[in-house]
Formats: structure tokens, sequence, C-alpha cells
């Protein structure tokens, strides 16, 4: 399908951002002009609480022009990447953050060197938005080096993304999939279809010819993890961290024991769960031995309606309604407004995002085909849409950007509050397993798959922090290794199974997984909450969505009442998958 075919009314209106590409150019202008004011300002911003407060507006106007410049940017080429004027949009607005970036790293090390004055400053009114991301500057004083340093540093971070860039560069071709005795196009999107497949032919078949391209570039792929790794290690040696974990947690003001209790809780406690779970598998698909690339074969067979659009939001506006009218009236904005690019076409990026900014809407990039996973992705999206406007609306500038760790807690919420309404309106023992296996399988992959994740790769860090050589078959051995132990005996593992670990991109994000399963117990707290009627709690979560970055994201949390500190947060999230558990066993085994 190509764009020009599809109804306007099914596309984003990126005009509400800017009208033309002279909008754009002049918005630009009207920043590089705002950086060279800020340039100007180096020597006299800490002369007194005037000019304080005259750089710090500066600096978030300019911050402003940047995120809308982007935002409209990558917004059109990931739809149109072949109209070049949107990629030299794009790449001006790269190139103009570098310049930034590289023309103000003065301004973190002035900050603390000044720190005392800095404190005096913000206790003036004019300044009390500023006071808890001015506040989060200061909290670096250990970690903030010299002038020159800080300078070479951050002239070195092109250089130390190389990893990253080449993982990304990669592009493998796989030999075809047989099915019936016809050739199937084998890539990532379609090995998940095989891997459901009947036919456990198909499924090794798909497996080993996807995964086999991996063992046979291991050797690149190994430099490229280790080599994310070793960086990491190095920028929190130079930084003065005790290692790279508390270094990515401290961004966020995240104690390190938050992140081994995650593992500790499904690593350990309530790994049993996930290993009975999968015992049931085994039972259901009547496998004598249940390869790890079994494990997708659906076990209920029911096939879910097609949706159109406007029945997707029918059902959402009517998911969504317990959260109250102010929410559901921005949903219809959304609707009414065109934030929404639904369906896919030729060139436009595949999968889905909410992107937005305090000028922008939220928009959503879909590629929409009409199905469950259609509507549940949408109804996620709209979760991050809708925290973003709650935050942008109810917050200034300065504080309205949430951080990643929270980032998830509203999509998962929605997403979640969708299966518990699907389940609620089944019409049938075999449409209620159905969602009942859905539900089963979101929370494997965020409670239990990420903090596998989170293991192996807090492992790759620790021998990167101690030197410990890394080599494709250490690396892959380890991989082998978690598997094993993650799935449990009832599930053997494929020869290539520790080869999937160069397939994972999150490995190369730096400490994010955990950050998944700390949405999905949160999610599930607050949704069990929100649907046995807890007023509280649904406040309580409403004024969460609206207080954007004001905050350490742990204390939104807590003002959220749902304290990632405490073991009960973990404790009810495990359990209630136990209790699905319990109910789904209970349809399958009796119908």
């Amino acid at each position: 399908m190509e764009r020009s075919s599809i109804d306007k009314k099914d596309t984003w209106d990126l005009s509400y951002i800017y009208n033309d590409q002279q909008d754009f150019y002049n918005d630009l202008d009207k920043a590089k002009e705002l950086l060279n004011q800020l340039i100007k300002q180096k020597e006299t911003f800490l002369n007194h609480t005037d000019s304080f407060l005259k750089f710090h507006e500066d600096y978030i106007m300019l911050s402003r022009y940047i995120q809308k410049l982007h935002c409209f940017a990558h917004l059109h080429c990931d739809v149109e990447p072949n109209q070049q004027e949107y990629q030299t949009m794009y790449s001006s607005i790269l190139t103009f953050y570098d310049q930034v970036t590289s023309s103000l790293d003065f301004y973190t090390v002035t900050m603390i060197a000044e720190s005392e004055k800095v404190n005096q400053y913000i206790q003036d009114e004019r300044l009390s938005d500023y006071r808890y991301s001015i506040s989060e500057i200061l909290r670096q004083k250990k970690h903030v080096l010299s002038q020159e340093i800080e300078t070479l540093i951050s002239k070195t971070s092109t250089i130390s993304d190389v990893s990253s860039q080449v993982f990304d560069a990669l592009r493998l071709d796989y030999d075809p999939v047989h099915i019936d005795g016809e050739e199937k196009f084998l890539n990532s999107a379609t090995l998940t279809e095989f891997l459901k497949n009947k036919n456990p032919e198909v499924r090794k078949e798909a497996y080993h010819h996807f995964f086999k391209e991996y063992k046979r570039f291991e050797n690149v792929f190994a430099t490229t993890l280790s080599g994310v790794m070793k960086k990491d290690a190095f920028y929190a040696d130079v930084k003065k961290f005790d290692d790279p974990l508390q270094a990515s947690l401290f961004d966020d003001n995240v104690p390190t024991s938050l992140f081994f209790k995650i593992l500790q809780k499904a690593n350990e406690e309530y790994r049993p769960l996930f290993h009975r779970y999968n015992a049931l598998k085994k039972r259901i698909l009547q496998l004598d031995c249940m390869y790890n690339y079994d494990l997708s074969v659906p076990l209920v067979q029911f096939q879910t309606k097609k949706y159109t659009i406007d029945e997707c939001f029918d059902i959402i506006l009517d998911v969504v309604k317990v959260f109250g009218d102010d929410y559901v009236n921005i949903i219809k904005k959304a609707r009414d407004e065109r934030w929404i690019d639904y369906y896919p076409h030729i060139g436009k990026r595949i999968g889905a995002y909410s992107s937005g900014c305090y000028d922008t809407n939220p928009y959503i990039l879909m590629n929409f085909i009409g199905d469950y996973n259609s509507l549940s992705t949408m109804i996620h999206e709209l979760g991050h849409s809708a925290h973003t406007y709650l935050s942008c609306h109810n917050q200034s500038p300065v504080n309205c950007d949430y951080r990643i760790f929270v980032a998830e807690v509203a999509s998962t919420v929605n997403e979640t509050l969708l299966i518990n309404y699907m389940l609620e309106h089944a019409s049938s023992k075999e449409e209620k397993a159905y969602f009942l296996y859905e539900l089963l399988e979101n929370c494997v992959g965020l409670i239990f798959r990420q903090p596998m994740y989170a293991d192996f790769e807090h492992i790759l860090h620790t021998w990167a922090k101690e030197g410990k050589p890394m080599s494709s078959q250490t690396i892959t051995d380890l991989y082998h290794k978690k598997n094993a132990e993650y799935y449990g005996s009832d599930v053997t593992m494929d020869e290539y199974v520790g080869y999937s670990c160069y397939y994972i991109p999150h490995f190369y994000y730096n400490y994010y997984v955990y950050k998944y399963t700390l949405g999905m117990t949160v999610a599930l707290a607050i949704v069990s909450r929100i649907l046995n009627g807890d007023e509280k709690q649904k406040n309580a979560y409403l004024q969460f969505l609206k207080s954007g970055g004001s905050k350490d994201p742990v204390d939104l949390l807590k003002d959220a009442l749902v304290n990632p500190l405490e073991d009960q947060l973990y404790d009810d999230a495990f359990q209630y998958f136990e209790k699905i558990l319990n109910e789904f066993e209970n349809i399958i085994e009796n119908t």
C-alpha cells in the first residue's frame, strides 16, 4: 500500500506543529540565535538572580525549540523516509543538537563549582519551577570532573556509540522456511509467526535458519556487545561510580537495592511459578520433549474478531471511562485531532510508539491491521499519549518530561485494563481462556523474562568492570545457562539458544530491561485496586499522570501509592500471576 492511497483522516496531522518547511526553518533560526545568546551569558549568568533566571528561561526555550523541531522532522521521516526535504530537516536538527551539547558543556561544571551561590538563587520564588531540576544537577557534584575532562568526555560520545551503531547497521539474510513444499520468507517479523506453527519441523527450521546467522557472525556480535559493556564500565569508572549499575541508576536516583529486589523476586522466589506454567504448556501441547522454540505455539485456538478503528475507539472509551471524563476527552481528542497515523504502507517504520513534547500533540505511530494486537497496541500507546498530555498540561515546560523509569506505567495500566475488560465480556469459555492466556504471556514477558535479561546484562557489565575477557563462547555459554535456569527442566534448550542474545537490542540500552518489570508490577497493583473500587488509588494514579518529571521517579510512584522499594508490590504482582494461572489451568483442564 502507498501512503497516497490512505484516507487523510487515518494519517496524523502534523500541521499542528508547523504548517510548512519555512516555519520549521524559522524556528531553527530562532533556536540558533538563542544558543548564541546563551553562549554570551557564559561569564555572567551567575552574577545575580536576574541573570541566573534569564539564562534558565532562555535555556528552557531553546530546549522547547529543539524538541519541537526534532518531533516534526522524525515523525515525517518515519512515514515518508524517501522525502529528502524531511531527511534534510532531521539532519539539520541533529547537527544543531550536537552543536548545542558541545557549546553549553560549561553549564554543569560551572553550576556545581558555584553550588553555594546557586542554592541561594533558587530560593527566589521566580525560580521555584527550576528548584527540582537544578537540585538534580547539583546532586551530580561527586561525579562531575574538571571542565577540560568533561569537554573531552562529551567529545567521545559519538565514538563510544560505535558498537551500538554497528549493531543497528547489521542486516542479516536468512534461508527460507519450507511449509508444504513452498519456500517462505524469513525475517524477524515472520519468525514470530513461524514459531506459532503447529508443525514442529517448521518451528525448528525457522529457529535454526534465523539464529544460525547470528552464530555465523558471532565474533562480530560478541565484539559489539562486549564493546557496549566496556563503554558503560569505562564511563562509570571515569565518573567515579562504584560500578556500571550504580552509574545507570544515578540519573533516576534509584538505589541498587531496587534492581536486586526485582531480580530476587523473579529469578529466585517466584520462578517456580513460571516453571509450573511451562510444565502446563508441555502437557497441553502433548510434547515428550519441548524445546524453547516450541513455547510460542498458542495454547488456545480461538479466532478473535477483526476490529475497525471506530470499534477500537468504542472499546477503549468504555475501558478508560473508569478514569473519568477528563481522561475520556483526551482519548477523543486523539481521534478528532488526528494524533494517530494508523495503517502500514511502503517505507513506513515498523512497530508503534507515542512521541510528543510540550509544544506538540503526543502523536502515535501504528501499523494497524485490525486484530486484537492492534487494539491492544492502540490502548497501550494512548496510555503514553495521555500521560504526556496530562503532564504537559499540568506542569511547566521545566518539569513536564517524565523519565523512562516511569514511562511504561500508564501504557501497561491501559493494556491490563483492556485484557480485564475482554475477560469480563467474554462470551464463551474458549474466549475467556484466550484472554487469560494473553494476560499470562504478557506477564511472562515482563515480570519473568526481563529480569532474566537483566541478570545476564549485569553479569556482562561486571565482567567488563573486572576486565574479564569476553569471547563469543563465554557470552553464549552464559546465555545458554541463564535460559536453562529460566525455563526450567520441562524445556529443552536448543543448540542455538546461546546465540539468541545477539538478537536482543535492549542489551545495548544500559540497564533498561528491569524497568519493564517495574512497569508491569506497578500496573498490576494499580489496576487490581481500581477495579476493586479503590477511589483513593484512582485519584493518586491520575495525579501521578499529571506530575510529569517534577520529582524523583521513586517519589512519584510512592505518591501514586505503589512504592517500588517495598516487597509487597512485587508479591502482589507475582501472586496475581498465580491467580490467573490457576484460573487458566482450571478452564483448560475442564474444557
